[in-house]
């Protein structure tokens, strides 16, 4: 009787384990969740902080449906879906181009989140923080844009809170999200201004 009881205690036990196991959350689970959450998003509004190599600025982002619109430092960028516009502050000029996914990704951190599979693999950090899931990005390949993303997130909300950007050649770029929030936003939001440019040369590099 003690044996068969023995035995019934000890397959619980495994089948309750077993329960938890294939319920854990994974790092594939957490960014799958969260570009869910981003791509079905009328719209967003995220302000933010990017501090690296000594400089320091603030910035907007306003995106939805995979476009864009991004001020920061004096420059601004536009993505329509097709086309990008970038405008310089320093040289006083637009150029356009025909991007790659690694090309938006240099512009646009959400786009490691919703696109993460094409270069890199997901894996939990070491770094554990309460109320945070921590996820290392890990490139496939050295096509991959970056070295390394790291990318914190709320566990409760499952939007981003932090990116850590480490370039190939070393140098860290620290993206400190200070908003983001769901917005109903116009098409024309995503479309260059061309009126409002139109002293401004134009780069056409497509």
């Amino acid at each position: 009787m003690k044996g068969i009881i023995r035995s019934f205690i000890v397959i619980s036990l495994m089948l309750f384990l077993g329960t938890n196991i294939s319920k854990a959350v994974t790092a594939t689970d957490v960014l799958n969740k969260a570009a869910s959450k981003i791509k079905s998003a009328k719209g967003l509004e995220v302000a933010f902080n990017i501090s690296g190599g000594g400089n320091n600025l603030s910035g907007e982002l306003m995106a939805a449906g995979g476009k864009f619109h991004i001020k920061a430092g004096g420059n601004e960028t536009w993505y329509n879906g097709s086309d990008m516009y970038t405008y310089s502050g320093t040289s006083k000029e637009t150029t356009v181009v025909k991007p790659s996914q690694s090309e938006l990704s240099e512009v646009n951190p959400l786009v490691f989140i919703n696109s993460y599979g094409a270069y890199f693999s997901p894996v939990f950090s070491n770094n554990k923080q309460n109320g945070k899931y921590i996820v290392d990005l890990k490139p496939k390949s050295r096509k991959a844009p970056v070295k390394k993303v790291t990318i914190f997130m709320n566990s409760q909300t499952f939007t981003p809170e932090k990116f850590i950007v480490t370039s190939h050649d070393g140098r860290v770029s620290t993206i400190t999200v200070k908003k983001f929030s769901i917005a109903s936003i116009p098409s024309s939001t995503f479309d260059y201004p061309k009126q409002r440019f139109s002293k401004i040369p134009l780069v056409d590099l497509r």
